[in-house]
């Protein structure tokens, strides 16, 4: 009989300190990072910002920037990617929560290959290699729709495991080595997005 006292203890006292955090007024720092795409080696933290505007209801913004170099003898090739955006959450229940945002993403990435053109030689028409850095880039707006839930660690500290579903719309640009020119199109698409949040609330 203790101990089952002592376990509906914990739990209430586990479900109000998750209620606390989301009272009006709290703030919410929080960095988080997909694992669809990346392992536990090569994560994107991605942070983010938010107030309780009322109780169980965030508003905030996110941002993320990164940029990887590589250094050759000839060359230097540089991976960028950028994504600014807003949210907002509504706890269902003290530790179920929904999410949506919406955010402007952009990366580049830059390649080392032949570029042929047409010169001439004598007179004559002859195809020119020339070996250089190329540049691919994507631009995209996304909508995020998601659920995650709440784990609350030390009371002020919290893991949050999330998935969501995100809408892409954008524009690609690449090099046509074929035809040797730059060439853009539309790209859109939807996929599931797995990942975590830690985050602190005052």
């Amino acid at each position: 009989m203790k101990k089952i006292i002592l376990s509906l203890a914990a739990v209430l006292a586990f479900a109000l300190t998750s209620d606390a955090q989301t009272r009006k007024g709290t703030v919410l720092l929080g960095a988080g990072s997909s694992l669809t795409e990346s392992g536990w080696m090569d994560l994107q933290i991605t942070p983010k910002v938010g107030y309780f505007v009322q109780d169980g209801v965030a508003v905030g913004a996110m941002i993320n920037f990164s940029n990887n170099n590589v250094d050759k003898t000839d060359y230097e090739l540089s991976n960028s990617e950028s994504s600014i955006g807003v949210f907002a959450r509504y706890y269902v229940s003290n530790n179920l929560f929904s999410e949506v945002g919406l955010s402007s993403v952009s990366k580049s990435d830059e390649l080392y290959g032949d570029i042929k053109s047409v010169g001439t030689n004598n007179g004559n028409q002859v195809e020119v290699t020339d070996t250089r850095v190329i540049e691919e880039s994507t631009s995209s707006m996304d909508i995020n729709l998601g659920v995650g839930y709440t784990i609350v660690w030390r009371e002020h500290f919290a893991i949050e495991p999330f998935v969501n579903l995100v809408f892409s719309n954008g524009e690609v640009k690449s090099y046509d080595v074929a035809n040797s020119k730059v060439t853009s199109d539309d790209v859109k698409g939807t996929n599931f997005d797995l990942g975590v949040n830690f985050s602190l609330f005052f």
